[in-house]
Parts: structure tokens; sequence; C-alpha cells
């Protein structure tokens, strides 16, 4: 899910050139546009960031990666951004995210260095300097200030992906409008070659339990959670998911929230399980809701 931009600021010889570029960004991109990022001194040479979606982007699965490296080095290259970590853009499997509230670990010695990976708002950050952040840093204060959600932050995302893409857009277009014109730019995700070892195809018994719901015109409240983990855990798209409900029941969508009456919209309950990150039934708890009505492990 793709709901925050991550950025790591990291200078091994001098975390001043960090702050520096920090207080940069904030300046020329973020208060322009109203936002307002997240803040972390990790403790150690440096800072993390966050920027917050107001919902998530929903982008098919084998351009996300692709677009995000493009667009964090597109935001380094604009505003000389010479900290912005490159091996952290490129999702390295190097690059590791520190937990807020918890004491910095010398890389060399192993032990505390008595420095907290401590969040700062926004005034604290363009005001203190590096000596003031590091010494409330050693304070281990607890504070986690909440994420203030930014619609014109994920509008830049998406319209920078579509000028990337080439896609036509005016400041009237809507966020889900172009979402669906870079879908049919770069194909379906759901259609889309599974890349990830993390992407599983749908199997076989919960396909055919679908066309036998379809078939039926009705869905049970379980069947619509083994259909809706299986498809979420294979990579499909809100709008392929809400075409399944929608096709199961032939009839608007009313409150029960496996589908929405805009066809480019997930349902509330759709979006819900995505939040909670769940993974899909397994084969055995198929067997015991009759779904796998097979050998034991055939699905």
């Amino acid at each position: 899910m793709l709901n925050t931009i991550w950025f790591d600021f990291d200078d091994n010889k001098d975390v001043n050139k960090c702050l520096k570029d920090v207080r940069k960004f904030i300046r020329r991109f973020c208060k322009p546009l109203k936002i307002t990022p997240r803040i972390y001194l990790t403790g150690g040479k440096g800072f993390q960031m966050n920027i917050d979606f107001i919902t998530p982007v929903d982008l098919p699965q084998h351009i996300k990666r692709e677009v995000l490296q493009k667009y964090l080095k597109h935001l380094k290259k604009k505003y000389f951004l010479h900290t912005l970590d490159e091996v952290c853009i490129n999702n390295s499997v190097s690059c590791m995210r520190r937990i807020v509230n918890t004491a910095y670990i010398s890389k060399i010695e192993g032990t505390p260095t008595g420095v907290w990976c401590t969040q700062f708002s926004v005034d604290s950050i363009m005001k203190l300097n590096i000596d003031e952040l590091y010494a409330i840093a050693k304070e281990d204060n607890g504070e986690i200030i909440p994420p203030e959600k930014s619609a014109k932050a994920q509008r830049n995302f998406v319209e920078y992906i579509c000028d990337e893409q080439d896609i036509r857009h005016t400041v009237s277009n809507s966020i889900d409008y172009m979402l669906n014109k870079i879908a049919e730019s770069v194909g379906s995700i759901s259609h889309a070659p599974i890349t990830s070892e993390y992407i599983k195809p749908p199997r076989e018994c919960v396909i055919e339990l679908i066309e036998r719901n379809i078939k039926h015109g009705q869905s049970s409240h379980d069947d619509n959670k083994v259909i809706a983990f299986e498809l979420i855990n294979a990579g499909w798209s809100d709008k392929d998911i809400s075409f399944v409900f929608k096709s199961i029941y032939d009839e608007p969508a009313g409150n029960w929230g496996w589908y929405s009456n805009d066809p480019n919209k997930a349902g509330t309950k759709i979006i819900a399980l995505r939040a909670k990150g769940i993974n899909r039934y397994s084969c055995d708890k198929l067997h015991e809701l009759k779904v796998c009505k097979g050998a034991p492990c055939s699905c």
C-alpha cells in the first residue's frame, strides 16, 4: 500500500548538511503546498521524513516501485537534496527504517550512544540548531506527533506519474480519474505479470467459488472474506475487486461495503482489509469452510 513517501537524509561526516537539506525541502516544497511532514532525528547521522497521502494511491503493482524511485530522484535533483540517500531510494536490502523512540546503537561498538530516534515538529526543525536537536534526542521524551495527511502531496505524486507516462491531465481532473488513466496506460494490475514473490495468483478453488457465486447471484459473509483476501493478496486492484463483487450481486452497493456504486472506488470493507494487511486463508481454512473440497493441500 502506497500511502506515504519516505525520505532518508544521511551524511556520515556532517549531519548539519542533512538538516540544511531538510529545511530547504520544507521551505521550497512543503510550505508552498501546505504539507506538514513527519520528521525524525535518527540518533545517528541523519534525518528521516514522511509525507503522508490523504488516501492510499492504488497503482498497478508492476510500476509501483519504479515510479516511486523516479519521483524521489526527481525531487532530489529539483531541490538539490545532496544528502537524500539513493541507497534507500533504490529500495536496497541494506536500507532500514529506525523505529521512533528507540536508542541508537553504535555501528562500531554495538552499544547505545545515548541518543534516541526522536520526532520533531516542523517549527523545531526550522528553529533549533543541530546541537539543540541532539540535546532533546538524548532525553527519550517519547513524543509522537500524529501525521497530517495531505491531498496536495498525493496529487503532486500522481500528476508526476501522469507526466512520466505522457498522460494529459488538468487541474480539474480528480485523483481517481488520473489513476484510471495511468492504469489504462500501463495495463491493469490484475492482468500484469506477477513479479513479486509476495504476490500469489488466485487459487483454482477460489476462482471456482467466485464463478459459482456469480452464477447463483449470492455470496455469504465467509465467502466474501475468502474472495477479498485472495484477490488482495494476488495484487488485484480495488477496481477489479469491486467488479467481481458487483458481478456477484448485480445490484446497487448499499451499505454492505464489498463494493461501491462508483466503479472506480473500492468498498469500505476492502479498504479496511487492505489496511490490516491480512494474508489470504490457508489451505486448511479453505477446507474447513468447504471452499476447497479436494485432497488436502490440493489448493
